[in-house]
């Protein structure tokens, strides 16, 4: 990615999350501070409800003590009992109802017509008068009066004459802010108004209407009703938005003042990096003698003197490395024309030697001799093979493995009729690989005869589909078989997971699709010496124990220029494993052969 990018990509981030940042900031805020309004109207719910109800059972209690007076349960005198209560209180209107239900006396701000209705009546039916002979004080939900906006609130009382209840005494209020509602005026202000609502009906009503408001209720238990607490949201919404400006404008200047620093770090940044660049594009030309200056600080200094001793040293490496390709080309050349030419005139020698002689000491040291250069010749080969494999211009192509190996294990019944070869191999495996695959599984399969010392040596090759999404999700569970190669893969893939167990190359998947084409060799000869497993493993030279190893090591680089993967596993008792993965091709036509240029070998 170019830096370009990066730094817009960059302050996008920063952008991002300082705004997230501060928008969160003053989101905590608002919401705080809105928490702390609705408690606060809360509580002035509560306390409002609370001296409501104090006002009404003060109320409650001041009738209860009229009641219990001695003259209460004197009917006679009931009117004077009333008159005193009314004038005494806020009671407007009283009643005394006898134990029967029967109204004896009805006194207060009424009218004659009211008077004349209700005395004498029986209201044995009504609540308040049949709370009341039950033993219990009475409070009423407060009802409306005919014909007018003002709502009353009944309270009843017994009256008790040496323990039992011979009447009751009951008062009227009005609901105003003289009476239940006194606490009610001084939290009318512009900012806030309350309502009070009781048996369906608002008993009392604020003036102020708020666009946007916090409301709180609270139940007077006495009655209850509910009182709402209604406080204007507006100048908090003001003060928070006021609050939002401020910080975006905060945010601005940050961000003005941080991209302006940033420009100028990136220009010159920027600067020195195009400068680095063009000296590494040089070296990569292989100019190694471009030297780059770079000013700035001294980190850029620092920076431009370990670029420049870099190309001193690769100057320097690029001479050595030339002499020596020069010389092991040289060499190369030199040794396999005259090594080919001299193990020809060996073997003649050797043939001669063997034919001509009649004593048995000789004629053995001269199949030994030719059993040697046999041996050099396949080597001389087998480096050729390596060469021819190798060569730069080889890129990976399409081609179908199970094809291959069918080639290849035909060849090698033939070359090796004591061995049995099993095989499994599924249709149409195409894979993507260097063109000189078929020399890797040749190498490996034959390998896996040459060497087998068993009694009854068996090879089992098989060729199969796996996922794999990384090189630890191929595992071995598609590899068992029955017999004795089936029992050696089966222990494998119990120590798969062991340390030094298996074995990777540094293979890349080069796969659209993520899958591998798997081709598993299982013999049960004596086991890949520990030495070559080593060499193969680490990427260094060693001793081989036999020419096979230049075998092993052809398909270890043919499978990692291909992009696979090759591990060994050891076998039980006694044998190895060789699993070799190759990238799957990316598509493949209905019959089977892949989009593009095929990639068979005939």
């Amino acid at each position: 990615m170019r830096l370009r990018r990066k730094f817009a990509i960059v302050f996008i981030l920063v952008t991002l999350t300082l705004s997230l940042s501060v928008s969160t900031a003053v989101d905590l805020y608002r919401r705080d501070a809105v928490e702390e309004s609705r408690v606060a109207v809360n509580e002035t719910a509560t306390h409002t409800a609370d001296q409501i109800d104090a006002s009404i059972r003060e109320r409650q209690d001041y009738l209860g003590l009229v009641a219990s007076r001695p003259d209460a349960h004197q009917f006679d005198r009931s009117r004077q009992l009333l008159d005193a209560l009314v004038l005494n209180s806020r009671f407007y209107a009283a009643q005394v109802v006898a134990a029967n239900g029967t109204v004896i006396a009805f006194r207060g701000d009424i009218t004659a017509q009211q008077r004349r209705a209700v005395l004498d009546s029986n209201r044995s039916a009504e609540p308040y008068v049949e709370a009341a002979l039950h033993g219990h004080s009475f409070v009423g939900e407060g009802e409306a009066v005919d014909d007018t906006d003002r709502h009353v609130l009944v309270f009843s009382t017994p009256i008790f004459e040496d323990g039992e209840i011979t009447g009751v005494l009951a008062g009227a209020v009005y609901l105003d802010t003289q009476t239940a509602f006194d606490a009610l005026p001084p939290l009318e202000t512009s900012r806030q108004t309350v309502r009070v609502v009781g048996n369906g009906m608002e008993l009392y009503e604020g003036d102020q209407e708020f666009t946007a408001s916090i409301e709180a209720s609270a139940t007077v238990d006495a009655t209850g009703w509910t009182v709402t607490v209604v406080r204007d949201r507006s100048r908090l919404d003001a003060r928070l938005h006021r609050l939002e400006l401020f910080q975006a404008g905060q945010l601005g200047v940050v961000l003005l003042v941080m991209a302006g620093f940033g420009y100028w770090q990136y220009v010159a940044s920027l600067r020195q990096t195009e400068r680095l660049l063009g000296g590494f594009d040089d070296l990569g030309s292989g100019d190694y003698d471009r030297t780059v200056s770079l000013d700035g600080g001294t980190e850029w200094e620092q920076i431009s003197d370990g670029f420049n001793d870099l190309a001193a040293t690769l100057r320097a490496r690029e001479a050595a490395l030339r002499r020596r390709t020069q010389r092991l080309e040289v060499m190369y050349r030199v040794l396999r024309h005259n090594l080919r030419n001299q193990l020809t005139v060996l073997l003649t020698y050797a043939d001669v030697i063997a034919e001509r002689t009649n004593d048995d000491e000789i004629r053995r040291a001269a199949q030994s001799i030719g059993d040697a250069g046999q041996s050099l010749t396949h080597l001389s080969e087998r480096a050729r093979q390596i060469e021819t494999a190798l060569a730069d211009e080889q890129t990976p192509s399409q081609m179908e493995v199970s094809e291959i190996v069918s080639d290849v294990v035909a060849d090698l019944r033939e070359t090796y009729p004591a061995v049995e070869i099993e095989t499994s191999l599924a249709e149409d495996q195409w894979a993507r690989a260097l063109p000189s695959l078929r020399m890797a599984i040749e190498s490996l399969c034959e390998n896996a005869c040459q060497h087998n010392d068993a009694e009854a040596p068996h090879v089992e090759v098989t060729v199969s589909t796996v996922d794999g999404t990384s090189e630890a999700g191929t595992s071995t569970d598609e590899l068992t078989r029955t017999g004795t190669v089936g029992h050696s893969v089966q222990r494998a893939k119990r120590d798969s997971t062991e340390a030094g167990a298996t074995v990777w190359t540094d293979g890349v998947v080069d796969s659209d699709t993520d899958r591998w084409v798997r081709v598993v060799i299982a013999d049960n000869g004596p086991g890949l010496p520990e030495q070559d497993r080593t060499a193969i493993t680490e990427g260094r030279e060693t001793e081989l124990e036999h020419a096979s190893g230049l075998g092993l090591w052809l398909a270890h680089w043919l499978v990692d220029r291909s992009g696979g993967l090759l591990r060994f596993h050891d076998a039980s008792p006694q044998g190895t494993v060789v699993e070799l993965l190759l990238p799957r091709a990316a598509s493949t036509t209905p019959t089977g052969e892949p989009d593009g240029e095929s990639g068979k070998e005939r």
